[in-house]
């Protein structure tokens, strides 16, 4: 494991140099996050073999300089009331809101809760995540990237805050968001 700002990069044998191995088959989607809309702006990208390997996920995003932001996949990819008509965090298997970087369990949408500006506005961090898929009835293709204005507690609210934060993580208002499509070319 390593550091990128203030998350840590899961590597599980990932050479960052390389094209992803499988010839160039299985699935790309990217969520585009436009710089009208937000501080917040640039692109998710997701790549996945083939509907039995891990989804590889990059964030190439900017922001304001220090700022944590939450930012999950949600269950639609309607626009028509803005960020507003998103729906819930993906949710396909049923589970509380969590962390993949704590190892407790989670939304498929959780990502990696929250995104961590360095002190030039940029953060990058790519890892896999054995929640999402591209393929079948859990597919995130046609589904959203919502980033909100405050911090995810990645389900570990106490008191008054617990029950909202097993839902949601009290992340906030939404800030930004994206649709998540069909991909042309793999980025990564």
């Amino acid at each position: 494991m390593n550091k990128m700002g203030n998350q840590v990069s899961v590597n599980n044998g990932i050479n960052r140099d390389s094209v992803i191995d499988c010839n160039n088959n299985g699935r790309s989607a990217i969520c585009v996050l436009e710089k009208f809309k937000s501080s917040i702006y640039g692109c998710v990208y997701f790549h996945q073999c083939s509907p039995y390997d891990i989804t590889r996920i990059r964030f190439e995003l900017n922001g304001t300089a220090g700022e944590t932001h939450a930012i999950h996949i949600h269950e639609f990819g309607d626009v028509r009331d803005g960020c507003k008509s998103l729906g819930l965090h993906f949710n396909p298997f049923h589970k509380p809101h969590g962390s993949f970087l704590r190892k407790t369990v989670r939304h498929a949408g959780d990502l990696i809760n929250n995104i961590n500006f360095d002190e030039r506005g940029i953060f990058v961090y790519e890892y896999e995540d054995p929640l999402i898929s591209l393929f079948g009835d859990e597919s995130i293709i046609g589904r959203s990237i919502v980033i909100h204005e405050g911090r995810d507690d990645e389900g570990q609210g106490v008191g008054y805050h617990q029950k909202e934060s097993l839902i949601s993580g009290n992340a906030g208002h939404r800030v930004q968001c994206g649709i998540i499509g069909v991909c042309k070319t793999l980025h990564f």
